[in-house]
């Protein structure tokens, strides 16, 4: 997404600020393997309020998704829901196809109230798959 540095696992939270179609778009990078602290940061610190909310998980680890619901859990019993739209994206499709399995996100999606649920490679994948799902 013309990102200067190449993605690695996130191991804390990160912001990058890119401008895609003459939009401004802020990426919210956070780990999910340190959900209690993400939100309890997040529940102090978010001001804003953004259009449409990205929560993507890996397709192969069914943590990561739980991670996804506990963030969600979290920020709305903390009185939270700072966007307007909200998308869930299952990532790493190439890996999963390649293994010949992956983690369904149908149901959770509807749980959380997403209006859209994409199955995608953000990393491998054209970047333009990426940019249809944050726009």
């Amino acid at each position: 997404m013309g990102l200067s540095i190449r993605p690695t696992v996130t191991l804390r939270p990160g912001v990058y600020c890119l401008y895609i179609a003459n939009r401004e778009v802020n990426l919210i990078d956070v780990p999910g393997q340190y959900v209690i602290e993400v939100v309890q940061n997040f529940a102090k610190m978010w001001t804003f309020y953004v259009d449409k909310a990205v929560y993507m998980y890996d397709l192969l680890h069914y943590d990561t998704l739980k991670a996804l619901v506990e963030i969600h859990s979290d920020l709305l019993d903390r009185g939270i829901k700072p966007f307007k739209r909200l998308a869930v994206v299952g990532n790493k499709m190439d890996l999963a196809r390649e293994y010949g399995f992956y983690i369904e996100a149908d149901e959770i999606a509807v749980a959380v109230g997403a209006q859209e649920i994409y199955y995608i490679s953000a990393l491998k994948g054209d970047a333009r798959d990426l940019i249809k799902v944050v726009l």
